[in-house]
C-alpha cells in the first residue's frame, strides 16, 4: 500500500518560502510514521502518469469505479477536493483495495490529508503505528517551521487543542470512559490529553484543576472562584492557560498551595 507525500512540491506551486533546512527532519519524520514515498522539492506533486481528479466519484457507484482503476495499478491516484471530499475519497479508494494514495499534510493544495490516512490505516488495523509516538508532533512542528503557518487550534489529527476540553459533560466523560470523546487516544499522535479551565467549566473541572496544581482550596469559596474564571475566559475569549488560572485562583482565594 503506497501513501505518497507530495506537501514541498505543493507548498513551492502555492508560492511559500520553504525553509530548505528542515527537509531532512521532514524525510525523517514522515518515514517514521510510515508514508511510503515523500516527494523531493524537485519532483512535481502530481506526475504526468497520475490520475487527477474524480471529485465527484462518491456520489456514484464508486466501487464499481474503484475496481476498474485497480485494473491500471500500480497506480498513483491524487483526488480533488472541489466537493470537500478527497480524503473520503482517498479512504474509499484504500477501502476497495487501492494502492497509490497521493497526500498532503492538512490536505493542502485540495488533496487528501496525509496524517488523517496515516491514522486511519492504523485504526483500520492495516499499518499500526507505534503505540506512543511523537512523530505526528514533529511533523507538525516542522510543517510549521518549512511554511512559516501556524496549524489551527483543532486541526484534525494535528492541532494543539484536540485533547483538551474545558465542560463539565466532557471532563466527566473523560473520568469514566475517555473513548466517548476521542477516537483514537492521545498518546498516538503525540499528544497528552489536558483539562482547560473556561466559559462552560463547572465546579467538578475546577477541582480536578486545583488538584492538578496541587493547590489547596476552601470548598465553600468554588462558586466565587468559578464566577471569576468564566468571566476572564469570556474576556479572553479562550480557554485559561495554567498560569493564568492560577494566578486568578491565588488572587481570588487570598494565596492558595
Amino acid at each position: 500500500m503506497l501513501l505518497i507525500d507530495a506537501t514541498i512540491p505543493t507548498l513551492l506551486a502555492l508560492g511559500y518560502n520553504i525553509n530548505f533546512s528542515k527537509l531532512n527532519k521532514w524525510f525523517k519524520a514522515l518515514r517514521s510514521v510510515g508514508v511510503t514515498r515523500i516527494r523531493k522539492p524537485s519532483e512535481p506533486a502530481v506526475a504526468l502518469e497520475t490520475l487527477h481528479g474524480l471529485d465527484g466519484v462518491l456520489s456514484g457507484d464508486y466501487a464499481a469505479i474503484f475496481r476498474r482503476l485497480r485494473r491500471l495499478e500500480p497506480l498513483e491516484v491524487a483526488f480533488g477536493d472541489s466537493k470537500g471530499q478527497a480524503t473520503a475519497l482517498a479512504i474509499s479508494w484504500l477501502e476497495e483495495g487501492g494502492s497509490g494514495v497521493i497526500a498532503t499534510l492538512t490536505g493542502i493544495g485540495s488533496f487528501p490529508a496525509l496524517e488523517r490516512l496515516r491514522v486511519f490505516l492504523h485504526l483500520s488495523g492495516w499499518s499500526p503505528l507505534p503505540e506512543s509516538s511523537q512523530s505526528f508532533a514533529q511533523i507538525r512542528e516542522i510543517y510549521e517551521s518549512l511554511s512559516g503557518q501556524k496549524l489551527p487550534l483543532f486541526e484534525p489529527v494535528l492541532g494543539r487543542g484536540l485533547f483538551v476540553g474545558e465542560s463539565g459533560v466532557h471532563v466527566d466523560g473523560w473520568l469514566k470512559d475517555p473513548s466517548l470523546y476521542e477516537p483514537f487516544p492521545p498518546n498516538l499522535v503525540g499528544a497528552k490529553r489536558a483539562l482547560a479551565i473556561g466559559r462552560h467549566s463547572g465546579q467538578g473541572a475546577l477541582r480536578l484543576k486545583c488538584w492538578e496544581l496541587g493547590f489547596k482550596y476552601p470548598q465553600e469559596k468554588l462558586a466565587d472562584l468559578l464566577a471569576l474564571a468564566r468571566q476572564k475566559a469570556t474576556e479572553l475569549e479562550r480557554s485559561l492557560t495554567d498560569s493564568e488560572f492560577a494566578t486568578l485562583a491565588q488572587e481570588g482565594l487570598g494565596g492558595l498551595g
